[in-house]
């Protein structure tokens, strides 16, 4: 270096500055120091660093925090707010508070309150005397921190050189037009054509130049000459896969894919991850989304905040791949939340505990003490009634766990794993300062909808997916076609949708008028839309050669840019648009034949040497498959397979079932419950079904329910008082429920629990099933098919020697149904079917053992019937059940069993 190159002045750094270049990789690569392309966001940072004006930053959360402190200290009835922040305070402070950053950002400074609060505007002149009260208290916005830019611009000296602007001055918002007025800003333009003269794409774009400058154009007719292509796809997953063709396809020596535009406005994550697919490099799509995994944690811990408990958003919690509650229970109580939905209490629950605390004790590295503790803290903890709010000290209690669980994570080998729980961290951090900050204005409790707008503005922002990062070799790639601001070679535009205009401003004429009076230059709407529909057209001037355009699926809403260019040609004669389906051949994709749905058949035929074996137990639920399906009695029990038990919880007419099985279990618990009065029946029913309905039926007491949950208990209050009249009626000395009953039969052993098994003072037996409906279970007894009651019967048979009689109830009407009133007096008799007249449930016993017999030569035969529909051949034997269809709603097989065509 000599003597005069080291003593020559520093030029500074070499700006060009864009109002959508932040986040951005759309500029062309350029070999030299000290240049620097950014956006608002970037600029500003990078004027604050050099005049030693950072500082830490300040969520937005935080600041609705401070802005909502002095709303309430101003907050009157005369105020124009007063009602609205009465009904949601963290919101109409976010609100409030974007209008005034807005204002600042457009010129507001320390004159303008005065001017507002003299206007005479009641809405200006309460924010006026807000603004005054919060002065050096909030902490600075965008068109704040500008204006100390401004003042420090004034006495420091900034180390940069020329500084390039993408737009006009006048389309910067006064704010900055004030700070980049000292820094003696270059527009430099790019709204001009670089298409390669003689081509269609270049008579495309001095079309839209004459259009722009003169406001007219003479009509253009399409050419096919290969610089413009219009391609449209029934599905944006086709059309990224014919992207991803196409980069794959470039001519590196003539189109290096440096010198490639890649614009996508949406769904950029599923662009890429086809483009990857294909191996080819990422090309880096920053796509921030609140849904990532980790993410999700700390909404559902909040959603459990409150009681009732959300039984659906704990089995979610519980099901979800990041949870704190240890592995080796979460199955286990997911798996009873969807039986039996209710926690802290219950036999169910006890159970539950039990069977995870034996599996920690088979585990040599699981410790019952710790995850006894967990299901505790994250389960069992309190929940608090949402009309009062949760207190503040409790909410940032469970908040300090969260964090706690997430710091505990951070160690994770995997990186991405890390830095999705940084994220997470991060934002449970931000929500417990906003707490703190609430804490400190003097507030000792939130509610619901304000703990979640602080929810909103913690999580607001999602976050990326920290493996999708630019891979060498990647396109230039933007997401704001106004970041379009270098020529490339060839320009992509996929899935051209319509995007979101700008908005009307929330403010009247009126008002507008006095806030440009005041200093707040705020544009006019017209002059915006027309400043976003230049900024349309830059990826289509940028185009020096090729220019592809992927329109979206048809019916989606297209970009406006796609109907201006319409509009430039003559009518009939405008671009053609190709079918992708049409226009990707052979050498782009492989054609796959078609091949359908396995088509329903009536029969499975077993591999020879395959044989299945009887069962050494069945129970009538795996007879009845048995019987009527046998497709589902294989793959149930021989196959093994089985559906998830937490893809749902229990609810309807199984849910009303269960709990009417079990409130009725434990009165007959009672020592007294057959001789208890009325009156003490009436006492012990209140408290009984609420303890019921809270350990086992909580999904009843969640919002929106309290009718469905008066009208059940309505019901089976009825049913109840019914039951204790037919039982008193029929002389019953002893009542059993659930009774565990076993026997045999000619295919081995049967088990089974009866609902009641009734005993009367002359020694005589009934079993009572007890059911939810009435209508199919009277058209069993008068057809003589309730076979469920015939092999219990048999089984009581076998152990006493008697048949007992057997009897429905209907819990859903409180009626008694049975074929005579021998037993029960007060029963409602159902007359058997002519047919039937002398049958009995011996007989049905005996039709069941035929045709157990028949199903287990074609089963032994290799033949398994998939029953779906009636059947007029092949029949059972004479003496044999008929066959019952069964509903094939709770055919969890139905979808292996084949699919019929669809006409």
């Amino acid at each position: 270096m000599t003597q005069s190159e080291s003593s020559a002045p520093d030029a500074g750094i070499q700006v060009r500055l864009g109002l959508h270049l932040d986040g951005q990789h759309g500029e062309a690569f350029q070999a030299s120091l000290d240049c620097l392309t950014t956006g608002p966001l970037g600029m500003l940072n990078m004027l604050e660093t050099q005049l030693g004006l950072l500082r830490k930053d300040v969520s937005n959360a935080e600041r609705v925090l401070q802005y909502r402190e002095v709303l309430k200290k101003l907050a009157t009835p005369q105020r124009f707010y007063h009602q609205s922040f009465a009904v949601d305070e963290l919101g109409t402070a976010a609100t409030l508070l974007n209008w005034r950053d807005q204002w600042h950002l457009h010129g507001w400074n320390a004159d303008t309150p005065a001017s507002l609060s003299a206007c005479g505007n009641a809405r200006l002149s309460d924010m006026a005397a807000v603004e005054a009260q919060v002065c050096n208290t909030l902490a600075p916005c965008v068109g704040e921190r500008l204006a100390l830019v401004l003042e420090s611009l004034q006495s420091r000296q900034l180390r940069m050189g020329a500084v390039q602007l993408c737009e006009s001055l006048d389309w910067w918002p006064l704010a900055w037009r004030r700070v980049l007025s000292l820094l003696s800003p270059v527009h430099h333009s790019v709204d001009k054509a670089t298409a390669t003269l003689g081509t269609m794409l270049a008579e495309i774009q001095q079309s839209l130049l004459a259009l722009n400058n003169q406001g007219s154009t003479p009509k253009i007719r399409w050419r096919d000459d290969g610089s413009v292509a219009v391609l449209q796809a029934e599905s944006p997953l086709l059309s990224a896969n014919w992207i991803a063709a196409q980069l794959n396809s470039l001519d590196a020596a003539d189109t290096g894919s440096s010198d490639q535009y890649l614009l996508c406005s949406s769904d950029a994550a599923l662009l890429d991850e086809v483009i990857a697919s294909a191996h080819l490099p990422r090309q880096g799509f920053k796509e921030s989304s609140p849904f990532r995994p980790a993410l999700q944690v700390l909404p559902m811990v909040l959603g459990q905040l409150w009681n009732p408990a959300d039984i659906y958003g704990l089995l979610k919690f519980l099901t979800h791949p990041i949870c704190p509650v240890p592995f080796i229970a979460r199955q286990p109580l997911a798996e009873m939340l969807a039986r039996t939905p209710g926690i802290g209490s219950g036999p169910a629950w006890d159970e539950t505990l039990q069977k995870i605390q034996a599996a920690c004790d088979a585990d040599p590295e699981a410790d019952w003490t710790l995850v006894r503790e967990r299901i505790r803290v994250w389960i069992e903890h309190p929940r608090f009634d949402p009309s009062s709010g949760i207190p503040l000290d409790a909410l940032k209690d469970r908040l300090q766990l969260l964090a706690s669980y997430f710091q505990g994570r951070l160690a994770d080998k995997n990186a991405a794993k890390q830095m999705a729980f940084t994220s997470a961290l991060s934002q449970t951090l931000t929500l417990q300062r906003s707490v703190e900050g609430l804490a400190l204005q003097g507030e000792t409790r939130i509610g619901v909808q304000s703990l979640q707008t602080l929810l909103l503005q913690a999580t607001a922002q999602g976050a990326f997916n920290l493996l999708n990062v630019s891979q060498v070799g990647a396109c230039r790639t933007v997401t704001q076609p106004g970041a379009a601001i270098d020529s490339a070679n060839t320009v992509f535009w996929w899935n051209l949708q319509a995007p979101a205009s700008a908005s009307a401003y929330p403010w009247s004429m009126s008002e507008l008028t006095a806030l440009r009076q005041s200093g707040v230059a705020l544009p006019e709407l017209n002059d915006l839309l027309a400043q976003e529909a230049s900024m349309w057209q830059r990826p289509l001037l940028a185009a020096q050669k090729h220019l592809k355009l992927v329109l979206p699926a048809p019916g989606a809403e297209v970009h406006p840019l796609w109907l201006l260019l319409e509009s430039l040609f003559e009518k009939g004669l405008g671009p053609t648009v190709f079918k992708l389906e049409d226009a990707l051949t052979d050498t782009s994709l492989v054609p796959v034949a078609h091949k359908p749905l396995p088509a329903r058949k009536r029969w499975w035929n077993l591999p020879p040497g395959v044989a299945i074996a009887p069962r050494i137990t069945e129970s009538y639920s795996s007879l009845e498959s048995y019987l009527f399906n046998p497709s589902i009695w294989v793959l149930r029990y021989p196959a093994k397979l089985a559906p998830s038990s937490i893809l749902d919880v229990n609810e309807g007419i199984l849910l009303y079932g269960n709990l009417s099985h079990h409130l009725i279990e434990r009165w007959l618990l009672q020592s007294d419950a057959l001789a208890q009065p009325d009156d003490a029946f009436e006492a012990w029913f209140s408290p009984a079904f609420d303890e019921l309905v809270s350990q086992e039926g909580a999904l009843l007491l969640m919002p929106g329910r309290q009718e469905e949950l008066a009208s059940f208990r309505r019901r089976l209050l009825y049913s109840m008082r019914q039951l204790r009249i037919q039982l008193r009626a029929a002389d019953i000395t002893i009542a059993l429920s659930e009774e565990k009953l076993d026997g045999q039969f000619v295919g081995g052993n049967i088990s089974g629990f009866s609902d009641l098994l009734l005993t009367r003072k002359d020694g005589q037996q009934a079993i009572l099933d007890l059911k939810w409906g009435s209508k199919s279970y009277a058209a069993k007894l008068a057809k003589n098919r309730h076979l469920q009651l015939a092999i219990y019967g048999e089984l009581v048979r076998q152990r006493t020697g008697s048949w007992p009689r057997l009897a429905y109830f209907s819990l859903s009407t409180g009626e008694l149904l049975a074929t005579d009133d021998q037993f029960f007096p007060r029963a409602k008799r159902i007359r058997k079917d002519k047919e039937v007249a002398e049958e009995g449930a011996a007989h049905l016993w005996q039709r069941f053992l035929k045709t157990w017999a028949w199903r287990r030569a074609q089963i032994d035969q290799g033949q398994i019937e998939v029953v779906l529909q009636e059947y007029e051949d092949d029949l059972p034997p004479e003496d044999a059940l008929a066959i019952e269809v069964l509903n094939i709603n709770y055919n969890d097989y139905a979808s292996l069993a084949g699919w019929e065509e669809q006409q």
